[in-house]
């Protein structure tokens, strides 16, 4: 499944939340094994995945841990407004706090609970909305991270520097600072900070060590769903050339192989057609060998019997030789030169006799033979191999 990591920009403090599509505010993108991040302001102009997992910047998401009450989701999420009061930067309706799924390695009672700004998760909401993409996940960057007490992870992005701390998964700090000025120290027993650069190879780490953290976490709200249906985002996930471009390639593989098995296949029947002709002919040259009939030739009759055999579901052998060999038995009560035509058919073996070639009591034993149908003055019908005797 191909995974595409997408890091949301950072929230631009200084420009209203009215004028953020207008500002040139970066997404960065790529596959597991990209060399870089590519750079792009709409994401529609992105490449189809299976997966998007989009990442928002620490600095813009704020995790606190919570202990909570032992009542259901629902009404902690009520709660949590109340809870946080003391925590919030601005008004609760500005604020999305959501409460995060709880963690294997947490404390049954403790909760990680998310703070994010309501009108800047709204407008990635509504730049991702416009992804070619099934499955959409936002998460928090910084989960990303290995867990390091005395490391402190950076980034440099235009005039300022993004430093992230992350001694757990719930203790997480993260900041800002002018490029100018000189990053924050913090004391460890063991010694001084080590500070790490954040590259593209450490968040591709990431989304495999750090899965059992984030793979149930999304901090898309219920908007997202309505952004991609007035986007019409699924329609043209299923309708993307690039998503079908694989399955296609399949199929023509499947095509040619499934082509040359049935040429291969047509091949040896025909082959196969053309020894038991030959083996037919042989046969009707031996068994009328004594017998001068024109109508039809003996190549004809040969294909309409392997015809016939392909109709019946058999191959050409089908019982036609068998067949001749019965006509020779009762060929041999006449006498040679009586046969004057003979047909074949899946009804059976139909032949005609000169006019006054039987005598009455051949006539008579005609009649009584159970193989042989009479169709009319010297034309009679002898019936498939499946009513004959292999006697």
């Amino acid at each position: 499944m191909a995974t595409l990591l997408i890091r949301c920009p950072a929230r631009p403090f200084k420009v209203s939340p009215e004028d953020w599509s207008s500002e040139a505010l970066y997404f960065s993108w790529a596959f597991i094994n990209d060399q870089a991040f590519h750079t792009v302001l709409d994401l529609d102009a992105c490449p189809v995945a299976d997966e998007i997992i989009a990442t928002i910047p620490g600095i813009d998401i704020r995790l606190i841990e919570l202990k909570v009450p032992s009542v259901s989701n629902k009404k902690i999420s009520q709660l949590l407004p109340m809870l946080l009061e003391d925590e919030l930067l601005s008004s609760v309706s500005a604020t999305s706090i959501q409460l995060l799924p709880p963690f294997a390695n947490q404390m049954s009672d403790k909760r990680l609970v998310s703070v994010v700004d309501w009108d800047w998760l709204l407008w990635l909401c509504k730049k991702l909305a416009k992804m070619n993409c099934e499955r959409i996940q936002l998460i928090p960057e910084s989960l990303l991270l290995p867990t390091h007490p005395s490391t402190i992870y950076y980034e440099p992005r235009d005039e300022a520097v993004f430093y992230s701390s992350k001694k757990s998964f719930h203790e997480i700090v993260c900041w800002s600072q002018p490029a100018t000025e000189k990053a924050i120290a913090f004391s460890e027993p063991e010694g001084r900070s080590d500070f790490k650069e954040v590259s593209i190879d450490l968040l591709m780490t990431g989304l495999e060590t750090e899965k059992k953290v984030y793979q149930y976490l999304d901090l898309l709200p219920t908007e997202f769903s309505t952004f991609r249906k007035n986007n019409h985002s699924e329609l043209q996930y299923w309708f993307s050339k690039e998503l079908w471009k694989t399955p296609l390639r399949w199929v023509g593989y499947l095509s040619a192989t499934l082509l040359v098995s049935y040429s291969f296949y047509l091949g040896f029947l025909i082959w196969q057609d053309f020894q038991w002709q030959k083996a037919i002919q042989k046969t009707m040259h031996q068994v009328l060998v004594h017998e001068n009939i024109n109508q039809p030739s003996f190549p004809l009759l040969v294909e309409s019997s392997c015809q016939v055999a392909h109709k019946n579901h058999e191959t050409c052998e089908g019982d036609f030789e068998r067949m001749l060999i019965v006509l020779q038995d009762v060929l041999g009560t006449i006498g040679p030169g009586a046969l004057k035509s003979i047909e074949y058919s899946k009804k059976g073996l139909a032949f005609e006799l000169k006019d006054s070639a039987l005598s009455e009591n051949q006539l008579l034993a005609f009649a009584k033979n159970a193989l042989i149908e009479s169709k009319g003055s010297a034309h009679y019908l002898l019936k498939p191999y499946a009513n004959i005797s292999d006697e």
